[in-house]
């Protein structure tokens, strides 16, 4: 009995011994983890905040908000301060997608911060103030923040660090026309007897060009010009047609096509669109167009009547009326066949000079071919008469019975031997309206210069080509041929 009592009381000693001690012990661990809990982030925490940012496009005419992170402080590299500072900002928080602030990490005060704010522009590193920031964003410059973040999720954890940044965009600037040079075509060829409705399609006035102070076209630009449109009525002078009554005066074919030898006069006309730079531009100008900012093919419009502006009306904006001259062909100028040909053409030597035909088939009366004289040839025409003229530059040819043609690939002379230093001169006959033909350093005709009659040239040297003609060189790489109408002269 005694024994039993005795392992009773021992029991009951051991648990009053355990008892007082067990309690405290939970209640105390408890305790601190609740306490440390508040004082750390947790990654989704940290992801919450920082994705709260992103990059901003300001909408147009957005006057970027003055900044107030860290007052009286610049931003750059070591500018320490909280996340909810940053959060607050008057400029950064112009980039927060939603307005609640994630206070899981605004408020873990251990080891969670911002290390660094830094705005630069995208292509410079350099620090930017304040007034800067505010400054290169009126000047249309992005500007990116850069916000360097350390933070940890408890006590024993690495610190985690990273980046976050944010590009401020400012809307792009509104264009502005301060300046409008239009060209366009005037003269324009057709043939006689031809349909006047060719000249009224858009494509007819493809080359109407208008070019704002940077030279940037406006025509085909959308947002500032609504079309290029061609008249479909005909004036019989240019007077008239700047008139522009709307009630043709010129005198077609009975069958309504362009009258043969005859000039007629059409407008163009190219409207803005309402509202635009362009727009803004032309009202100015109709109000004051002394500036000289407006030229119509190079020339003033206070100089000119031509290239007149009209008013925007409800649903456009105001517009230039252009007037071109359309000039008819001959009748002899009808029924050419073309063909092209490789070819030289050396005027005879029956005359001293022999003259040359337009397009239209029309004497050129100020130039013309010396006798003895080559010229590289690319086309050939042919009339329904049987008359027969080859093309010795843009839109000029010679009658067929005034040459003899070769073809270029038995002409070209090839390279010069028998090369002999000189001192002295070429002379050419006159008068000016001659033309002598070049030769490359290759034999070859040059098609784009000659050298005109009347003048004098200096040659150092002369040569002899395949064909054993003299040449002498007056030109770098350019050698005029010896013979009827080149003489040469020592010093």
């Amino acid at each position: 009995m005694k024994k039993s009592i005795k392992y009773a009381g021992i029991a009951a000693a051991t648990l009053l011994a355990v008892a007082p001690v067990a309690a405290p012990v939970v209640s105390s661990t408890e305790t601190t983890v609740q306490a440390a809990d508040v004082d750390y982030t947790t990654a989704d925490g940290a992801a919450a905040y920082l994705g709260q940012f992103a990059n901003k496009t300001y909408a147009t005419g957005k006057t970027p908000a003055t900044t107030a992170l860290e007052a009286g402080k610049t931003y750059g590299t070591n500018l320490s301060t909280t996340p909810t500072a940053v959060f607050s900002d008057a400029l950064i928080a112009e980039s927060r997608v939603n307005t609640a602030n994630d206070t899981s990490f605004a408020s873990a005060t251990n080891a969670a911060t911002i290390t660094s704010v830094q705005a630069y522009l995208a292509n410079s590193k350099t620090a930017l103030s304040v007034g800067d920031i505010n400054k290169n964003l009126e000047l249309g410059n992005a500007v990116t923040f850069e916000i360097a973040y350390s933070y940890k999720t408890s006590a024993s954890a690495a610190a985690t660090t990273g980046t976050k940044t944010i590009t401020f965009t400012p809307a792009a600037a509104t264009a502005t026309t301060t300046k409008a040079a239009v060209t366009y075509t005037t003269p324009i060829s057709v043939e006689a007897n031809s349909n006047p409705v060719a000249t009224q399609l858009d494509s007819s006035v493809s080359n109407v060009s208008v070019k704002d102070q940077t030279g940037t076209e406006l025509v085909g630009n959308t947002d500032q010009v609504a079309s290029v449109t061609p008249g479909t009525v005909y004036y019989a002078t240019l007077k008239s047609a700047e008139a522009n009554s709307g009630t043709s005066d010129a005198t077609l074919n009975t069958n309504g096509t362009f009258k043969a030898d005859t000039t007629y006069y059409q407008n163009v006309t190219v409207t803005s669109v309402k509202g635009s730079s362009l727009d803004t531009y032309l009202t100015k100008q109709l109000a004051d167009s002394s500036d000289g900012t407006y030229t119509i093919n190079g020339v003033a419009y206070a100089n000119t009547n031509n290239g007149t502006i009209a008013a925007a009306v409800t649903n456009t904006g105001a517009s230039i009326t252009l007037t071109r001259a359309i000039n008819v062909g001959s009748e002899s100028a009808l029924g050419w066949t073309v063909e092209d040909v490789d070819g030289v053409v050396t005027t005879k030597s029956d005359s001293s000079y022999y003259t040359l035909k337009n397009d239209d088939d029309k004497t050129i009366t100020n130039r013309a071919l010396a006798k003895n004289t080559a010229w590289v040839t690319d086309q050939k025409r042919t009339n329904a008469n049987g008359d027969v003229q080859y093309r010795v530059a843009t839109g000029e040819w010679i009658d067929a019975n005034d040459v003899t043609f070769s073809d270029k690939a038995t002409t070209d002379e090839g390279a010069y031997t028998d090369e002999q230093a000189l001192n002295g001169k070429v002379t050419l006959d006159g008068p000016s309206s001659f033309i002598y033909m070049l030769y490359n350093d290759n034999g070859e005709a040059v098609s784009n210069r000659a050298l005109a009659g009347d003048s004098a040239w200096y040659t150092d040297k002369k040569a002899t080509n395949a064909a054993g003609v003299t040449v002498y060189h007056v030109a770098t790489g350019e050698w005029v041929q010896a013979g009827s109408g080149v003489n040469y002269v020592a010093y």
